[in-house]
């Protein structure tokens, strides 16, 4: 498997994982949504709130539009706001991914955060997404048991395995 597949592959599975997440999300009752915990980004609406605004900069930095900020919480009030805010960005990736190659991989791309310039690969952007996700998702599955509900595995294994099923080989 080469580095672009690689890279498709890692988004499929966060879209996989971001779904099955947002499923159970939207099952909760609105209290438990919105509850305050002392980890990540304080509760489950506003780590969903804050992994849409994640894919908004960082395809944002990868097409060169360096005005990008993260969503008011307000903006994306309950689970279905969020599902379509992901369905919106996620079209912006599908196209970008679509495009990808080994050129635009290697290309170096900016982001500029807190006044301050960063640079990076554009395949090092692109890997941030899924593993910046899968870190919040630790955080999601905390607060679920914290609250006495289950996040789904949502493991690159278990997502693998069912790839191959729907494939059936």
């Amino acid at each position: 498997m080469d580095a672009i597949s690689s890279i498709r592959d890692a988004h499929a599975w966060l879209r996989w994982m971001t779904g099955r997440s947002l499923d159970a999300a939207a099952a909760l009752p609105d209290a438990d949504f919105r509850r305050e915990f002392p980890i990540g980004i304080g509760s489950v609406h506003a780590t969903f709130v804050h992994l849409v605004g994640a894919e908004r900069i960082w395809i944002g930095v990868l097409e060169g539009d360096a005005t990008v900020s993260m969503p008011p919480a307000g903006e994306l009030p309950d689970a279905a706001a969020l599902r379509a805010a992901f369905m919106q960005v996620r079209a912006r990736w599908d196209g970008y991914l679509a495009r990808l190659d080994a050129a635009e991989a290697s290309r170096t791309v900016s982001r500029v955060r807190d006044g301050k310039e960063f640079r990076q690969l554009a395949c090092d952007a692109l890997m941030q997404v899924p593993t910046h996700a899968l870190y919040h998702n630790a955080q999601l599955s905390f607060m679920f048991r914290s609250m006495g509900h289950q996040l789904p595995d949502s493991s690159w294994i278990l997502w693998g395995r069912e790839r191959i099923a729907r494939a059936g080989t």
